[in-house]
Formats: C-alpha cells, sequence, structure tokens
C-alpha cells in the first residue's frame, strides 16, 4: 500500500460564503474545485500545517482564527493515499473584504461560492472530499429529546416536539421507552414535521421495519436516508461492524479513547456522520457525573484531536458554551436543555 499523504485542509467561510480554488489540469484531480491546504509536513501538526498551507496559498494569517476541527477523511486513489485533516475557518470581515482579487499566491483562481450551492454539488470537487459537504449540512446544535414519562402520553410528546423544534433542527429521538412507543414517536413527529433530520436509536430500526405497515415504508426510507442511525457507547464498542448496513449514516456517542478508536475504525467502512462526546460537564440526567464532575473542556479537546469524525459536546452544555466548544476542537453542542431552556 501506497504512504499516506497528510494534508490539511481549510474549510474558508464568512457567513454563507466558502472559498474555493481550482486545481490546474495537470495536478492530482485536476480541473476541479477545492477548498485551500495542501500537504502537512513531518514535523508539524495539522493545524500548524493548516496555518503554513493557507498563508502560502492566498496570503492569509489564520494563526488567531478559531480553527474548528471537522475530521479526518481518508480516502484511497488509484494511484496515492490521502488523510485530510478538515478544518472550518469563519474569517472576519476584513479578511473577507481581503479576499476579494480571484487569485491566490500561486495564480490560482479562487473564488466565493454560496453554501446552497456548494452542497448542491454545482462545484466538482475532488472524490475524497465529499464528506465535507455532508459535514456542512450539520447544525451548531443537535437536540436530544426529554423522556416519555416526562409527558403524559405519545400524543403530548409529539405535540410538544412538532410545536417547538425549530425548522430544519437535526434530532436525536431518545424517548427511553418500549420500541413500539418510540415507533408511534417517530411516525408521530416526522409526519408532522418532514424537516426535522431525525437521530434514530439502532435498537428502534428492527422495530421500525416490524411494526410499521408496510404502506409506510417508503416513508421508513426517507428517514433514513435523510436522518441518522445511533449507536449507543455499548453497541459501538460490542457489535460487529459487518453486520451493520452500509446504506444508513451513522450517529454515536463516546465517553474515552477507547471508544474513540472504534468509531475511528467504523469510519474507514461505514458513513459516519459525528459523534456526542460526553459528559463535559455534570448534569442531572446522569447523577453519576456529580462525582467526577464530568471531563471538562480540556480532556474533551485532547479527545477532539484524536477523532476523525465530527465532535458534539455533550453533558451540562448550553447555547452559551458554543464558542468554547469550537475552542476546543468541538464542532457543536448537543443536548436536552437546548430546547428545554427555550420553553
Amino acid at each position: 500500500m501506497s504512504k499516506v499523504v497528510n494534508v490539511a485542509v481549510a474549510v474558508i467561510h464568512f457567513n454563507n460564503q466558502y472559498l474555493l480554488g481550482f486545481r490546474h489540469t495537470n495536478q492530482h484531480q485536476g480541473n476541479r474545485y477545492e477548498f485551500v491546504g495542501g500537504k502537512i509536513e513531518p514535523d508539524e501538526t495539522p493545524k500548524q500545517g493548516l496555518v503554513r498551507e493557507v498563508h502560502e496559498e492566498i496570503g492569509l494569517d489564520i494563526a488567531q482564527n478559531t480553527a474548528v476541527k471537522m475530521g479526518v477523511i481518508r480516502h484511497d486513489y488509484a494511484d496515492k493515499s490521502v488523510a485530510l485533516h478538515v478544518f472550518k475557518i469563519q474569517v472576519s470581515q476584513a479578511q473577507f473584504d481581503g479576499l476579494q482579487q480571484g487569485i491566490g499566491k500561486e495564480g490560482q483562481a479562487v473564488t466565493w461560492v454560496h453554501q446552497s450551492d456548494l452542497v448542491a454539488n454545482q462545484y466538482p470537487l475532488p472524490d475524497a472530499n465529499a464528506r465535507i459537504l455532508e459535514w456542512l449540512k450539520l447544525p451548531r446544535a443537535i437536540y436530544i429529546t426529554q423522556p416519555l414519562d416526562s409527558f403524559v402520553s405519545v400524543d403530548k410528546w409529539v405535540d410538544f416536539y412538532s410545536q417547538k423544534l425549530p425548522d430544519d433542527a437535526h434530532c436525536y429521538l431518545r424517548p427511553q421507552t418500549s420500541d413500539e412507543n418510540a415507533t408511534a414517536i417517530i411516525d408521530g413527529l416526522l409526519t408532522i414535521r418532514a424537516d426535522i433530520t431525525p437521530i434514530i436509536q439502532y435498537a428502534t430500526l428492527a422495530c421500525l421495519f416490524e411494526c410499521l405497515p408496510e404502506r409506510l415504508f417508503k416513508r421508513l426510507d426517507a428517514w433514513l436516508k435523510n436522518g441518522m442511525v445511533h449507536l449507543n457507547h455499548q453497541q459501538l464498542m460490542t457489535l460487529d461492524f459487518s453486520s451493520l448496513s452500509k446504506n444508513y449514516r451513522y450517529f454515536a456517542s463516546c465517553h474515552d479513547q477507547h471508544s474513540l478508536s472504534r468509531l475511528n475504525a467504523l469510519a474507514t467502512s461505514h458513513t459516519v456522520m459525528g459523534c456526542f462526546l460526553s459528559p463535559v460537564k455534570a448534569t442531572p440526567t446522569h447523577p453519576e457525573t456529580f462525582q467526577s464532575g464530568g471531563m471538562g473542556w480540556q480532556t474533551l479537546g485532547e479527545l477532539a484531536k484524536i477523532c476523525d469524525v465530527p465532535v458534539f459536546a455533550l453533558g451540562g452544555v448550553g447555547q452559551a458554551d458554543l464558542a468554547t466548544a469550537y475552542e476546543h476542537g468541538a464542532m457543536g453542542i448537543a443536548g436536552i436543555r437546548l430546547l428545554v431552556d427555550k420553553v
């Protein structure tokens, strides 16, 4: 097998506009657009390589910008293997204004494109970049539902979330009830709110196929195509990955280095969209965390460095923690309280 080439990739954006370069015909994967970046030197960390490559290619100093880690993409081309270390960087108004010349320092064409056109594949990218476009669709916050027993009925649970979840929300449906009730909840909520991107528990899948009427199978396919299947920590650690369908996109819960290593292994063979890394802080929903106080932001940051997929900080966090999450390598936050605080 050929040696892996480590590459730093800068997903540079200003609000909803993203900066792309254009690869010369004689380059590998030529005549395609690309995010700014380049090869990481042996003595560099990915972030150091990122800062250097961005300055060399477009003359932009991002040393003081927050580089939000998205993940690591490993891809085998016919002639080489690459590991793309992907970071999302928001530039200031002044930096954006300084990047309007349409040409980089190496004479390459550069252009700003709207996110909607980018994720709609209007700008052909190298094959290894396809996962980046999927990651760009992830939100800053993922909502997690309360247990069903916090409500008087399934209908009240469905009514609450159908009314309170914001438009196009990503929501981990975790009602902590029987698979039959969970099936009714998913059917009820997504029938009313087709805009929601659901994260469905792995254990609920079998019941969905068994319990849903045949007329709803097409709807189930749509849910799973747009949504994700969640693996809890135990499932991630014990399941034989060869038994997991490659037709689904996965999300998982991780707590330590060992589980992140398992997740990285899963990401080499399946589409993994991200992970909940927890607990950051002590939280009432997990009383045992009050003894340890949670892992804290520093530990989360160290763990995020070894994760190959987007990290969402979970456990006692709120909207006010977003900037801190970014600074410690998370792409966003998740939790029950994100919605409860808004009620």
